[in-house]
């Protein structure tokens, strides 16, 4: 199944908008000058910039990123027979370096959990009671009934 055409005309246009809108902020307009010669509004030529610097910055930023991973794992291999022999200080450094792997693939990220109390007073538990006698009234004068 192949990809829908007006999507797909969609973002070329968003390409070369957001293309359009970086040229002109690099030749010193502001946002707004650069609205008014696009025919854009502000909030859009602000996403078309968004998107012009996300696909400058991005695969320069993977690029290094792949790099600095393989270093730390060059040294993490580096350093595991000091490690397999009991080095503390070599156990140290490796620990650090993992930590740095992590950090640097966000395998680190914390997890978000979600705790809910909720704390019974007196007052809730004679509520209770009360609820529960008013029923019990209210089922006995329906059986005299």
């Amino acid at each position: 199944m192949g990809v829908n055409p007006k999507a797909r005309a969609n973002k070329a246009k968003v390409a070369d908008e957001a293309a359009t809108c970086l040229e002109l902020q690099l030749s010193g307009m502001s946002y707004r000058r650069i609205a008014a010669t696009t025919g854009l509004s502000m909030s859009t030529v602000r996403n078309r910039l968004n998107t012009a610097y996300a696909a400058l910055i991005t695969p320069g930023v993977n690029e290094m990123r792949a790099r600095e991973g393989e270093r730390l794992l060059y040294l993490l291999d580096r350093l595991q027979g000091a490690v397999e022999a009991g080095d503390q200080q070599a156990i140290k450094t490796a620990v650090r370096v993992s930590e740095s792997y992590r950090r640097l693939f966000g395998l680190n990220a914390p997890e978000q959990h979600t705790v809910q109390f909720h704390e019974v007073t007196q007052m809730d538990l004679g509520v209770q009671e009360l609820i529960r006698e008013a029923h019990a009234r209210a089922a006995l004068d329906k059986e005299h009934t």
